[in-house]
C-alpha cells in the first residue's frame, strides 16, 4: 500500500457493490461512479484480498454508499429508476443524476448527498421560478394583537 491510502475489505466492497446494484447501477458504472480500477475490483472480489483505496476514493465510496441509502428511503418503490430519471433539481439542471455524477467526480456526489440529506430532512428545494411566482403573490395584510 502506498502513502495516503488505506484498504476496503472485500466483504465491505462487495456489499457496497451490491447496494448500488439495487439503485439501477451496473458493474462498470459502480466501478466509475466509485473511481475504482475494474482489474483491481475483480481481482479482490475473486480472491478476498482488501482493495487499497485513496482518501478520495474512500470519500467517494462513502458518499455513493450513503446516496443509495437516501434513495431507497426516499424513492422506495422505485429506487432503481432515480439515476437514470433526468431531474430538473438543483444541482442536476436537467440531467440524470447519473450523469451529474460521473461527469462532476466527487464534488458531484457530495452535492447529490447534501441534495438528498435535505430532503431526508424535509429541507426541499425549490426552482428560481417557483420563488419568483410565491414573491409576487398578493399577501393579505397580518394584524397584530399589540397586547401580546
Amino acid at each position: 500500500m502506498t502513502r495516503g491510502t488505506s484498504s476496503i475489505p472485500a466483504t465491505r466492497l462487495a456489499a457496497n457493490l451490491h447496494l448500488l446494484a439495487t439503485v439501477g447501477l451496473t458493474t462498470a458504472q459502480q466501478v466509475q461512479l466509485l473511481g475504482l480500477d475494474a482489474r483491481a475490483v475483480r481481482l479482490a472480489l475473486r480472491t478476498g484480498l482488501p482493495l487499497p483505496v485513496s482518501p478520495e476514493q474512500q470519500q467517494r465510496i462513502r458518499s455513493s454508499v450513503e446516496i443509495a441509502q437516501a434513495v431507497h428511503v426516499l424513492y422506495n418503490r422505485y429506487p432503481e429508476r432515480w439515476f437514470t430519471r433526468e431531474n430538473n433539481r438543483p444541482p442536476f439542471d436537467g440531467q440524470t443524476p447519473l450523469a451529474y455524477v460521473l461527469a462532476g467526480g466527487t464534488a458531484a456526489l457530495v452535492a447529490t448527498h447534501r441534495s438528498l440529506l435535505a430532503d431526508l430532512n424535509g429541507l426541499f428545494s425549490t426552482s428560481l421560478e417557483s420563488r419568483a411566482l410565491a414573491g409576487s403573490l398578493p399577501q393579505p395584510d397580518i394584524e397584530v394583537d399589540a397586547s401580546l
